[in-house]
């Protein structure tokens, strides 16, 4: 499917992996720049990345898309019969409800983990704890 679809995203980020594979499942081809923080900055208005660009509309500007769980449900809708969103509105639920929980229970916790690793954040030996009983 060609497109003109460009995510703005740290290298090795784990919020775009969820796009990226909702991506090579449905065949999408998704550009991704060398990151560059003051454009995700300006495209995103949380100032946050992932952010993906669509194709242009007839006005010449396609939407601006933010937030990566809501990126990887519009890449996985995009082509019905792959249905990465479901067959119908039970299964599209159940989709959501493991997005969710993902985002929500696993995601976070893993962060408490990883940044600190990874320098984003200092240790905290009590959140390190909360995160590992989560």
């Amino acid at each position: 499917m060609s497109s003109s679809y460009t995510l703005h995203t740290p290298a090795g980020s784990f919020r775009a992996f969820k796009i990226l594979i909702a991506a090579e499942y449905n065949g999408i081809d998704i550009d991704i720049p060398e990151f560059d923080i003051n454009a995700a900055t300006q495209l995103s208005p949380t100032g946050k990345a992932p952010v993906l660009e669509t194709p242009s509309n007839n006005n010449g500007n396609g939407p601006v898309l933010f937030e990566s769980n809501a990126i990887a449900r519009y890449i996985a809708t995009l082509r019905n019969d792959t249905a990465l969103t479901g067959n119908g509105f039970v299964e599209a639920a159940l989709v959501d409800q493991w997005c969710d929980f993902c985002a929500h229970q696993l995601e976070l916790p893993a962060c408490v983990w990883f940044y600190p690793v990874a320098g984003y954040m200092p240790f905290q030996k009590a959140a390190y704890d909360k995160a590992k009983g989560d």
